[in-house]
């Protein structure tokens, strides 16, 4: 066993998230706290391990490297939380009334990739590889996701020039909006189908009332090319290997998604 760090292994923040505890963000927190040793040293940014050579230890609790990689799909119903825990310092606490409550039987540890807003409903992913959930939730990777959203109004011809000029700007940042279809009339109000790659917070919410149409609902439909279709509100499912090597090829990790499924 190592005494201290090496300069040919994985930098920690790396093996923390790629063990599906944190997000490489998380991780380097934790490291910045002290809370993370390596053979007994307390870690600093920058510092490299070999996974299951090195004791990397997280608040005092040694890490376990035999993990599969997984990625879950959910559909999370409204005003269910899509949030993973109430303390950021408690990996393990988990608060009621959240996404997670759903999951009944799944053992493995995982975090949702962003977030879904409280009153809004859809499909929510869910992995244990932090680098995938980072990567699929930066604007830089334009990872599609598409809406249904139910609008106050109706969308006239100046309003869908304005969403689908190319030149639409939500809290100063420019959207990447890839279609906006209308679906359905009511009376007083409109289902709209959105299709876009920003993941700002209720940007959904922000982009509609940016043009005088409050939204009534939102249901994302699918994230990733991974589709809601075939569950109900409350349900999920395990995402194949075909679908997962997919997600690990459009961010940017086709070496690493020969891996999923498999201990690593």
């Amino acid at each position: 066993m190592s005494s201290s760090t090496t300069s040919t292994g994985i930098r920690v923040q790396k093996i923390i998230a790629d063990a599906g505890l944190a997000s490489r963000r998380e991780a380097e927190q934790w490291i910045e706290m002290g809370e993370v040793t390596i053979n007994g040293r307390v870690a600093r940014l920058g510092d490299k391990a070999l996974p299951g050579t090195d004791h990397i230890k997280i608040r005092g609790k040694l890490m376990q490297f035999s993990q599969k990689r997984v990625v879950i799909a959910v559909f999370k119903p409204r005003d269910v939380l899509s949030h993973k825990i109430a303390d950021s310092r408690d990996v393990h606490q988990i608060t009621e009334g959240t996404v997670f409550d759903l999951l009944v039987g799944v053992k493995e540890r995982v975090f949702p990739v962003g977030q879904l807003d409280k009153d809004a409903e859809g499909l929510l992913l869910l992995t244990n590889d932090g680098e995938l959930a980072q990567r699929l939730n930066q604007d830089r990777y334009e990872i599609p996701k598409v809406y249904k959203v139910k609008i106050d109004g109706h969308l006239d011809e100046s309003r869908m020039k304005r969403l689908t000029g190319g030149r639409f700007k939500v809290e100063e940042k420019l959207l990447k909006v890839l279609d906006v279809r209308p679906l359905k009339e009511l009376e007083g109000k409109q289902w709209v189908r959105v299709k876009i790659t920003n993941t700002q917070n209720r940007i959904i919410r922000k982009m509609f009332e940016a043009v005088g149409r409050p939204v009534d609902k939102v249901r994302r439909m699918s994230f990733a090319g991974v589709s809601i279709n075939g569950l109900d509100r409350g349900e999920f499912r395990y995402l194949g290997n075909e679908e997962i090597a997919e997600l690990y090829k459009i961010v940017g990790l086709g070496i690493e998604s020969k891996k999923t499924g498999k201990d690593v």
